[in-house]
C-alpha cells in the first residue's frame, strides 16, 4: 500500500461508537502550547472538557476498543482511581453507569467480548478504565513503545501516568512498518486496510492517532494531538514538545484537509461534544 488514495479506494463495513464517560480539567490553558507564540491571544478556557472511549466494530476482527475512557470510581468521587496526588490536580464528573462497560453493555458486549484495545497514549484520563478488563484473558492491548516505557518509568507519574492502570494486562508496543505522507510511521492494524494507526508524538513522546477506512468514508481520530478542532484550524498544538506537536498537527490537517468526506473527531472538544452522533448510534 503506497499511500492513502489507494488505501480508501476499498474501504470495510465498520462500526465506530463513540462513548462519552464525563469530563477532565485541569488549570493552565493546556488546550495550547506556550511555546508558540500565539499562545497569549488565545482566549482562556475553563469548560469540562469530554473524555472518550471509541468501540470499531469490524466485521472479522471483532470488537476493537481506542482509549477507555474514565473508571466507574469516578461516578463516586472526585479523585476515582487517579489516586490521592493526581486526582486532586485534575477536575472530574462522571456519572453511574456512563463509563466504558455500562455503555458497552447496553449495546449488548461485554467486557470479554473486547479483542484488542489501542491506547493513544498513556496520560491518566485515557487507560483510565483498562483495569476493568483484567479478567479478559485474551485481551491484547497495543501501545507505542516509547510511552509504555515513559509510562513504566520510576517517575512516570510526574508525567501524568499511573503504571497500575496497565496492570496485569497484556501489554504490547505498536510496531509501524508503513511511511504514507504526511506520517513516517503508520501501522495497518489488522493488515487489512481498514484500520490505522498514525504516530503523531508531541503531546506525549509516544501519542497515535488512529484513522478508521469506513465505509462511508474516513475518520480520522485525533486524540490528543489535537484536543479540539481550533488546533487545526490554527495549527496551534496542545501542550507538549512544541517541534513534535506541530508538525503531527499539520501532518494531521494536511490529510484532512485532502479528502473532503474525512470526518474528524478531536481529542476533548466540548464544542463538537453535543454534535456527535454517541452511542448507541454509530458512524459507519
Amino acid at each position: 500500500m503506497k499511500d492513502w488514495e489507494e488505501a480508501f479506494r476499498r474501504s470495510t463495513p465498520l462500526k465506530l461508537y463513540v462513548m462519552h464517560t464525563g469530563y477532565v480539567h485541569m488549570r493552565g490553558n493546556i488546550h495550547f502550547n506556550k511555546a508558540d507564540s500565539r499562545f497569549k491571544t488565545m482566549p482562556g478556557d475553563n469548560r469540562l472538557n469530554p473524555v472518550f472511549a471509541h468501540l470499531v466494530v469490524h466485521p472479522v476482527e471483532g470488537c476493537l476498543l481506542l482509549d477507555t475512557g474514565l473508571h466507574p470510581s469516578f461516578s463516586r468521587h472526585r479523585t476515582g482511581n487517579f489516586g490521592p496526588l493526581l486526582g486532586r490536580m485534575v477536575e472530574t464528573r462522571a456519572e453511574r453507569g456512563r463509563d466504558v462497560a455500562g455503555q458497552l453493555k447496553e449495546l449488548g458486549i461485554s467486557l470479554n467480548d473486547v479483542r484488542n484495545i489501542i491506547l493513544s497514549h498513556l496520560h491518566l484520563d485515557h487507560p483510565s478504565a483498562l483495569p476493568l478488563f483484567s479478567e479478559n484473558k485474551g485481551l491484547r492491548v497495543y501501545v507505542d513503545g516509547v510511552e509504555l516505557r515513559l509510562a513504566r518509568s520510576l517517575f512516570g507519574m510526574f508525567k501524568g501516568y499511573i503504571k497500575s492502570h496497565l496492570a496485569g494486562l497484556d501489554c504490547r508496543s505498536i510496531e509501524y512498518p508503513l511511511s504514507m505522507q504526511p506520517f513516517k510511521a503508520v501501522a495497518d492494524f489488522f493488515g487489512d486496510g481498514s484500520v490505522f494507526v498514525l504516530r503523531t508524538p508531541g503531546h506525549t513522546p509516544g501519542h497515535v492517532s488512529v484513522l478508521l477506512n469506513a465505509a462511508e468514508g474516513p475518520i480520522l481520530l485525533t486524540f490528543d494531538a489535537a484536543h479540539r478542532k481550533a488546533n487545526l484550524d490554527h495549527e496551534l498544538p496542545p501542550v507538549g514538545h512544541y517541534p513534535d506537536a506541530l508538525e503531527s498537527v499539520r501532518s494531521l490537517k494536511g490529510l484532512s484537509s485532502r479528502f473532503q468526506d474525512m470526518r474528524v473527531i478531536y481529542g476533548h472538544d466540548p464544542d463538537q461534544l453535543t454534535g456527535l452522533d454517541l452511542a448507541p448510534r454509530f458512524y459507519s
